[in-house]
């Protein structure tokens, strides 16, 4: 066996796999940098939003009725929620009607961690 020729087999071997390395992490890099590029477009101003139309008085935190799980909703409490939905929906500027049809909790199943962790794990490169 010819040490100089199992020498230069192993020698080219390692070249040309990280020559081809070299060429694949620029390829990804490149490729990273268009996909960053294309969607870093520069957007539209935003139109002005609107003034309000009438000032809105704050509410006491003791003026606020509580509803626990299981308990009927009062009316003033349904009333005072869909007032605070069209407000917000009024300065969105859509143009839509809105028509709120039921009022219930939403019950999270999972911590903040957790929806902190799935958010990390699920964002586009």
């Amino acid at each position: 066996m010819d040490w100089t020729t199992a020498w230069g087999t192993v020698f080219t071997g390692l070249v040309v796999v990280f020559i081809a390395l070299s060429l694949l992490i620029l390829l990804v890099w490149g490729m990273g940098k268009i996909m960053e590029s294309a969607g870093n477009k520069p957007k539209a101003a935003p139109a002005p939003k609107p003034a309000p139309k009438a000032p809105v008085a704050p509410v006491s935190p003791k003026a606020a009725p509580v509803v626990t799980a299981g308990e009927n909703m009062d009316d003033e409490v349904a009333a005072a929620i869909t007032a605070a939905l069209a407000v917000i929906l009024a300065e969105e500027g859509s143009g839509k009607s809105y028509v709120v049809r039921s009022i219930r909790r939403v019950r999270s199943g999972s911590s903040a961690w957790g929806r902190a962790g799935l958010a990390e794990n699920v964002r586009p490169f």
